[in-house]
């Protein structure tokens, strides 16, 4: 199994980020319990990991739940409302296990959405292996 799923049915922002937990659950990445971490960043703080148009960042703070410092993507088959209408169609899930590394990842990634051709590339492909090499050059693995 990948790390990065396309047509991810979601009907809602928790579905949709849990939709990219679980793929990091099924890597043993992370502990089931990140998953409704991430979820509850959001149900508390509100849709600021929509870094842009599109994107959003789900992530929770390191800890015991993250086995090993990981990304995955699930590219949903329609865009869903993460709040205050910020419509979503990729989310990424962030699992970091200290300060430093997700801080370090979440800053890379912001430099890699940055750039519309990027986003284009991660709206519109279907090819695993062309996103896998964006994001592993973006976090300069």
């Amino acid at each position: 199994m990948s790390l990065i799923r396309f047509g991810v049915s979601a009907s809602n922002y928790s579905e949709a980020i849990t939709s990219a937990g679980e793929l990091l659950v099924a890597k043993g990445f992370v502990k089931p319990n990140y998953v409704s971490a991430m979820i509850r960043v959001v149900e508390e703080l509100g849709p600021y990991i929509v870094l842009v148009d599109g994107f959003a960042l789900a992530h929770a703070a390191p800890g015991e739940d993250v086995v090993e410092n990981a990304i995955s993507v699930a590219v949903l088959e329609n865009p869903v409302d993460f709040g205050s209408g910020k419509m979503v169609k990729v989310v990424f899930a962030l699992a970091a296990k200290d300060h430093n590394s997700h801080i370090e990842s979440l800053g890379a990634l912001a430099d890699l959405l940055a750039d519309v051709e990027n986003r284009n590339v991660l709206l519109n492909s279907c090819d695993s292996e062309q996103i896998r090499i964006l994001l592993a050059q973006a976090l300069g693995e």
